[in-house]
């Protein structure tokens, strides 16, 4: 009775629309927030993505230094958004927000092929929300691509098993976004769960190699092939490319001390700090919801999605015990948790009345606290601990930023000299290459030239020894050090 009257309302005949449309515009928002403004700047491992992308020539996609083989579909498209938006902050973050934008509409999309409507959209909002997505969905370097690859690679594999109308692309697609994964490190984990579980569970094992056409999965493995043929050139040439992407590289850390590392992250509620990660990484509410994840995943283990999960964690928390900088390959089966978890808290209350309606809808209300809650205290967690944080501006240089404005106030035919640090040449040396302010843009580490160049630009640690005084001063909103860059005109 209770359903009747509401599904006379258009609200609640429209709700999930609705839902979805707020959803993806609050999640546009939050990534061109978050990846302008909050934190704004760059940290040096962006810089290095940048420079690593921009040295990209796809005519030398077989003779690639380890640096650019691995994550290489990441660094190809930052390559893209460089050659068009040059050395800049929208040209070096705009892949991962675009990425970031299309993980949240993927983890969406695999829930609710995974779980019940409701249960996906409150766990997808939950998910978009957290500080590890957005950090990772502004940060202009690969670790957003971990969050997308394993998403996308997940939903191809739930199509191919449901036998839906385009069964045949997606397994196309399945080998390609697998060939794709096979670029970042340990991501062949998440190949290996998916493939034993496709060998032992029974409904996988039928769909795939009984009601898949032969000539379709011949056609995707030549893709397969031809898609890792420049990784496995470039593993015969130097094997230390495949001891990173097994998690066994040399840079690997002490197993003791990263897992005291990683439980310090993701445990520390009562002393929380800011900077390049927040920590805890997940909030103590949403700790409890992933604690009841796993008990779901344990008592529920004969779901394919189970044997997906816990061959998943099995394999992959010792080695981010290794390679605790890699974190963000678990953000995927931790949102899979924090849905089961959710999914069994709203079918046990429903259980408790089968047959009051009543109950069952006002009996939600307390659900939904629970959920505003852990959205809002992320969201606010992001907001204050990144934006009034000392941390944070030690780790984010908004030079590039104010470098750039000042250049679009000099008349385009105008010739400028950039005086900076010998190891940030390299970086600026690039950006030279490509910022259309000027006509001209020479970039050196040698202060005495500042005589002879008509307009220079000088980085205060390089300024030492001139008695000039400047015309400018470049400044940042910091209270310690905010005299960025020193101009100087000589008549």
């Amino acid at each position: 009775m209770v359903r009747q009257r509401l599904s006379k309302f258009a609200f609640y005949r429209y709700r999930y629309a609705l839902a979805y449309v707020v959803f993806a515009v609050a999640l546009a928002t939050m990534l061109l927030v978050a990846g302008f403004y909050l934190p704004g700047g760059l940290t040096t491992p962006e810089i290095h993505s940048a420079l690593i992308s921009d040295k990209l020539s796809p005519a030398q996609l077989f003779s690639l230094h380890p640096d650019q083989l691995l994550y290489l579909p990441y660094r190809l498209l930052q390559a893209g958004t460089i050659s068009l938006f040059g050395i800049s902050t929208l040209g070096i973050k705009l892949p991962s927000i675009l990425l970031g934008f299309f993980s949240a509409l993927g983890i969406l999309y695999l829930l609710n092929l995974w779980y019940h409507r409701n249960v996906a959209i409150v766990t997808a909002m939950i998910a978009v929300t957290t500080n590890q997505f957005l950090l990772s969905s502004q940060a202009g370097e690969p670790g957003i691509v971990y969050i997308f690859q394993t998403t996308m690679v997940l939903v191809a594999a739930s199509m191919i098993t449901r036998k839906s109308t385009y069964a045949r692309l997606w397994i196309l697609a399945g080998f390609v976004l697998a060939g794709i994964s096979l670029y970042m490190p340990l991501n062949i984990y998440m190949l290996v769960a998916l493939v034993l579980t496709a060998f032992i569970h029974p409904h996988a094992r039928h769909m795939l190699f009984r009601k898949s056409s032969k000539p379709v999965i011949i056609a995707g493995s030549l893709l397969f092939a031809i898609i890792i043929s420049p990784l496995v050139i470039g593993i015969i040439n130097d094997m230390s490319v495949l001891r990173t992407l097994l998690g066994f590289s040399a840079s690997v850390g002490d197993f003791s001390k990263n897992a005291a590392l990683l439980a310090e992250n993701y445990l520390r509620f009562i002393q929380p700090e800011s900077g390049l990660v927040l920590a805890p990484v997940y909030g103590l509410g949403l700790a409890m919801l992933i604690l009841l994840g796993v008990y779901r995943l344990i008592s529920a283990k004969y779901t394919a999605k189970s044997y997906i999960i816990s061959f998943w964690l099995v394999l992959l928390v010792p080695l981010v015990c290794l390679n605790p900088s890699i974190v963000s390959i678990t953000f995927i089966p931790v949102v899979l948790l924090i849905a089961l978890a959710l999914d069994y808290l709203i079918w046990s209350w429903y259980g408790l009345f089968p047959h009051n309606p009543y109950a069952r809808v006002f009996g939600l209300l307390p659900l939904a606290v629970l959920v505003l809650g852990l959205v809002v205290s992320s969201v606010d967690r992001y907001v204050y601990g990144l934006h009034y944080d000392s941390n944070v501006y030690a780790a984010y240089s908004n030079d590039l930023s104010i470098l750039s404005r000042k250049l679009r106030t000099f008349d385009h035919k105008a010739t400028v000299q950039l005086i900076v640090e010998p190891d940030k040449l390299e970086f600026y040396s690039s950006f030279a290459r490509h910022q259309r302010y000027v006509a001209k843009l020479s970039v050196s580490s040698n202060a005495a030239t500042i005589a002879t160049a008509p307009v220079s630009i000088v980085e205060r640690t390089m300024r030492r020894g001139i008695e000039k005084l400047p015309s400018d001063i470049l400044v940042t909103r910091t209270a310690e050090g905010a005299d960025r860059f020193y101009l100087y005109k000589n008549s």
